[in-house]
């Protein structure tokens, strides 16, 4: 797996070649990122891609926010099994997910994305 590589804005990274791009592990955790941080119905070609987040954080059910994550997570492909996933919700009203995933590639990483 290759995919061209985000910077902290979420923005397409340019200007440094073959650096601009992620293979492998680092390529599934930024899908998955991107993936959790985007919302249903936004994506043109594929409408019910995302996370229902505007009703799901306005019923503030912490369960039904985890399950669809843990949906889009283990529907991302490369992905074997969700070792882990906690979220925390701060006073600033926001969502911190912490995940641990096995992949296709063997190894276990922990990656927290705020939402």
């Amino acid at each position: 797996m290759i995919t061209r590589a985000i910077d902290s804005d979420n923005d397409w990274r340019f200007g440094n070649g073959s650096g601009n791009y992620l293979s492998e592990q680092d390529a599934l955790m930024q899908n998955i990122k991107t993936r959790i941080q985007s919302f249903y119905g936004d994506c043109y070609f594929d409408l019910t891609a995302g996370i229902d987040w505007f009703n799901l954080l306005g019923a503030k059910s912490q369960a039904a926010i985890k399950n669809a994550i843990a949906v889009v997570i283990l529907n991302t492909t490369g992905v074997q099994s969700i070792d882990s996933l906690e979220l925390k919700l701060d006073e600033n009203r926001q969502l911190a997910i912490t995940y641990s995933v096995t992949s296709i590639y063997g190894t276990t990483t922990t990656t927290t994305t705020t939402v």
